[in-house]
């Protein structure tokens, strides 16, 4: 069966609603101090830190004066740091203050919680096929989420 636009508009709907709703916990649970933005530059830190700028941008797919926003203010926070790179005194390198390291945990473990939460409604075969679904939408996004 194909969707009608009122199809996709209740998709767009949903998704909508679904990111208002993890955005709202996300930021309570990090004491309303940190930005959806944030919280998510620490999730992908958590996954490949130390990392580059660039790279941040790459897997964000952002663009790169964007990052440079977002990195300056979790450098403000005291969650972040830049180190220069020895070898390329051109690159800097981003990696967690004590407080980023222990913050990103608490984020990457509550928005695992979250989201089994929101998926309570789906049985297990449901949500393995609706993580399929969205690794696929994903991808032809350029988000590549190992």
């Amino acid at each position: 069966m194909e969707l009608t636009e009122k199809g996709y508009l209740q998709i767009n709907q949903a998704l909508f609603s679904l990111t208002a709703a993890y955005e709202s916990r996300m930021i309570k649970e990090a004491g309303n101090e940190l930005s959806l933005a944030d919280c998510s530059v620490l999730m992908v830190m958590r996954q490949f830190a130390p990392l580059t700028a660039k790279q941040l941008s790459e897997y964000m797919n952002i663009n790169p004066g964007t990052i440079s926003v977002y990195v300056q203010r979790l450098v403000k926070k005291g969650l972040i740091n830049r180190q220069q790179d020895e070898s390329d005194r051109r690159n800097w390198w981003l990696n967690f203050t004590d407080k980023g390291e222990s913050i990103s945990t608490t984020i990457v473990t509550s928005a695992a919680s979250y989201t089994k939460d929101f998926l309570s409604v789906l049985n297990k075969d449901e949500q393995s096929h609706l993580h399929q679904m969205l690794l696929s939408v994903s991808h032809s996004l350029g988000f590549d989420w190992q």
